[in-house]
């Protein structure tokens, strides 16, 4: 049998990290998010501070040339964020057909989209006034502070994610699974998300 694969994307501030990080621990099985930048790095042979200073560029076509000249995973001229993209890539199909777990975000849908899988999709939601106030009382920010950071992550993530696969992000027909945390508790989606996975 395939490996049983989750992908939970989500708009910022819904939950669904920890969403993620509590069906994770219910199932047994791992949660992968931030590391794969870390993965990446390491597979592609590249410095984790070099490449978090060129994200804020990453426009720039001449970065590698200077950087890593002979790189066989760097493509010269390719933009900083072309690379951690198809680096990451690598990473989630090589963790993905290696064994069951968790993907949050990095497009992680899009990319196993054709692999020999079993896999189940899921989009985490809420009104931005709720993901305001999570921000609020999570981060102690004020309001305005909270919802600027609101509308720039979720403006990142929808850029990040139609980039690089050409489709709607958030749009419900590319998901198996749309959880919106202003009308469900955690652990009801925690839940909810565990049945689908034990009936693929």
């Amino acid at each position: 049998m395939s490996n049983k694969i989750i992908c939970i994307a989500r708009e910022f501030g819904s939950g669904g990290h920890e969403i993620a990080i509590r069906t994770a621990g219910k199932l047994g099985i791992r949660v992968y998010e931030k590391d794969l930048f870390h993965m990446a790095c390491k597979y592609g042979e590249l410095s984790e501070k070099l490449m978090q200073s060129a994200d804020e560029t990453a426009t720039n076509p001449f970065l590698f040339r200077t950087v890593h000249e002979g790189n066989y995973h760097v493509t010269r001229g390719m933009p900083t964020s072309e690379v951690l993209f198809e680096l990451q890539s690598h990473e989630i199909r090589r963790i993905a057909r290696r064994e069951s777990c968790v993907f949050v975000g990095r497009c992680a849908d899009f990319v196993l989209r054709d692999e020999e899988l079993r896999l189940l999709r899921v989009f985490v939601r809420a009104p931005i006034e709720k993901r305001v106030e999570r921000k609020m009382e999570l981060e102690k920010l004020s309001r305005e502070k909270a919802a600027h950071l609101v509308r720039k992550m979720d403006k990142q993530r929808r850029k990040y994610y139609e980039t690089y696969t050409g489709e709607k992000w958030g749009d419900p027909t590319g998901y198996d699974m749309c959880i919106d945390t202003g009308t469900t508790a955690f652990e009801d989606a925690v839940e909810a998300i565990c049945v689908r996975y034990r009936e693929m």
